[in-house]
């Protein structure tokens, strides 16, 4: 008769969780999660066939935790809010963020992050200033804002102390997103008229 263990799938996910948020990636071991728990690692091995599976697992944790911070709302805004909520939360969530985009687990990363990539464009289906612009044309803006982003996510997950505020933040998030916007709608207008001279 197999072995009844007192934790769960979900109680070891939630302990391994809280260790890397507390404490980074690098102390993700087997041996840290069973002393969180007060146990010994089998519970762990019953639930995960290995450490990458588990890992895995925290990944796409990390991206639903990274869905709530984008979708949640500081302008009004829902394009902004989504790139603002993007780099909080590799402020705030740190260890994360970075966990999440290191060598390892990066494709884990794009792997859920495609989903709510997906979740979020669908949401700005209607949003008034991507109105008469085409699907490739939304995507471009869509992609460049995120590495605008993105790059400062990372910068933001690793600063000297008191250096970006969240207001810093918004204010950067803004401001490069609407130069952006600008700029390359002025670039789709001439290449449409490159197309249709008169």
């Amino acid at each position: 008769m197999p072995p009844t263990f007192k934790f769960t799938r979900e109680e070891i996910l939630n302990a391994a969780f809280c260790l890397v948020r507390e404490k980074g990636w690098n102390f993700l071991t087997t041996r840290a999660i069973a002393e969180r728990l007060g146990s010994s690692a089998r519970p762990i091995y019953s639930f995960f066939s290995s450490i990458d599976d588990l890992e895995e697992a925290l990944v796409k944790m990390s991206v639903d935790l990274l869905f709530e911070h984008m979708i949640r709302e500081r302008t009004g805004d829902p394009w902004i809010d989504h790139g603002i909520g993007y780099v909080i939360f590799a402020r705030e969530e740190k260890y994360l963020f970075r966990g999440s985009n290191n060598e390892k687990n990066i494709k884990h990363f794009k792997a859920y992050g495609e989903k709510i990539w997906n979740a979020l464009t669908r949401s700005l289906d209607q949003y008034p200033p991507f109105k008469g612009l085409s699907e490739e044309q939304v995507y471009k803006i869509q992609a460049t804002r995120w590495l605008l982003a993105h790059g400062l996510a990372f910068q933001v997950s690793n600063p000297p102390p008191d250096v970006w505020d969240e207001d810093t933040i918004m204010t950067m998030i803004q401001e490069g997103s609407h130069a952006l916007y600008e700029g390359l709608k002025i670039q789709f207008s001439l290449e449409e008229k490159g197309k249709n001279p008169d």
